[in-house]
């Protein structure tokens, strides 16, 4: 699975009102040149499928777009590929990977003996009793 590589955080970039126009509201879209320049703030993640951008427009306003709505030069330039299909990000694939890095926390805890299973259902059946 190939992830696409993300927009920088801090780049200016240019979108097409055309292709953002079903996502916004109709008196947002009345305040925007038809070619918007937006700068990228942040990204954000909605239902674990694709990673969009926060963006912030000349005249300050606040939108957020995927991929799909990026424009084609901007797609060129970082690389991106169009893609109709979700990316679904959590993959057996990429979580097949955990148990193959070796983090060390407080330098006694390892995240394989962290994120056992067996060890999760004692803490959780540990910390419940209390509660119940």
């Amino acid at each position: 699975m190939k992830i696409n590589p993300l927009i920088p955080v801090g780049s200016v970039i240019k979108i097409e009102k055309a292709k953002i126009e079903n996502v916004l509201p109709k008196k947002i879209l009345d305040d925007l040149p038809q070619m918007i320049n937006v700068e990228v703030i942040d990204y954000k993640m909605t239902d674990g499928m694709d990673i969009g951008y926060v963006l912030m427009t000349e005249n300050n306003m606040k939108i957020w777009i995927f991929d799909n709505e990026l424009n084609e030069q901007t797609k060129r330039e970082y690389k991106i590929e169009s893609s109709n299909k979700p990316t679904n990000l959590l993959t057996i694939e990429l979580l097949s990977r955990i148990d193959k890095v070796e983090y060390e926390l407080n330098g006694n805890r390892s995240i394989k003996k962290l994120a056992n299973p067996l060890n999760l259902i004692k803490w959780l059946i540990f910390t419940l009793k209390d509660i119940f």
